[in-house]
């Protein structure tokens, strides 16, 4: 039931837009100041971990980076739309305790979602829910987590929770059809991502800030 919750996702978000009388894609990079949350691990015949988790970003690496990208459906006055977002969030557990040698989710604790626009002036105002896909590395109590042979297909991804962002953007022209944008959002979501014997439960919230490139077609 994993992919069609995806696939539902995207067929819902793409409803309506057969009427679009324009488009825009934008891609951004960024990074985000992650709120302090409680993080919570169970394993089998253990005593509970939890903690008041600390989470870096590390938006230029390890591996894949901080990114994000938006494609948004307008009316023919550009002051409403539909839109499909992605959001490639990563997580560093900073204050490990003893039990827990890695911590992070840096493949992605990526939002996946769908939402409305709405264009005030020069500011844009969106409204985006949907599921959190996960790829966790972590290794508590000194057992490692296997980094393929499980999740989606046996890529280590999985379909964790869900979460829902409120941002406001701002666009600047290049040309008829490129522009530059800004882009600053709370997102909040929950996750439950396997840890050997158990399961983590990790929500989080995060103040984001991006600067992108978008065209319009």
């Amino acid at each position: 039931m994993k992919i069609p919750a995806i696939a539902l996702l995207l067929i819902a978000a793409l409803a309506g837009t057969a009427h679009a009388q324009s488009r825009s894609f934008t891609a951004f990079g960024g990074s985000a100041y992650n709120v302090p949350t409680t993080l919570t691990i169970r394993q089998a015949d253990l005593p509970v971990i939890r903690l008041t988790a600390r989470y870096d970003t590390k938006p230029f690496g390890p591996n894949a980076p901080y990114y994000s990208w938006r494609l948004s459906f307008w009316n023919a006055a550009r002051t409403r739309a539909w839109e499909v977002r992605q959001v490639h969030h990563r997580l560093f557990l900073s204050n490990m305790p003893p039990e827990i040698q890695v911590f992070a989710i840096h493949y992605g604790y990526t939002f996946l979602m769908a939402g409305l626009a709405w264009r005030h002036g020069g500011v844009i105002v969106h409204v985006d829910a949907g599921v959190i896909v996960c790829a966790p590395q972590n290794t508590v109590r000194g057992k490692k987590l296997p980094a393929r042979g499980a999740g989606v297909f046996d890529t280590a991804y999985y379909v964790s929770g869900g979460g829902a962002e409120l941002a406001i953007s701002r666009e600047f022209r290049i040309s008829r059809r490129w522009f530059a944008a800004v882009n600053a959002g709370l997102l909040g979501g929950f996750a439950r991502v396997p840890v050997v014997d158990g399961k983590a439960d990790v929500p989080n919230i995060g103040l984001h800030g991006q600067l992108g490139l978008g065209v319009r077609f």
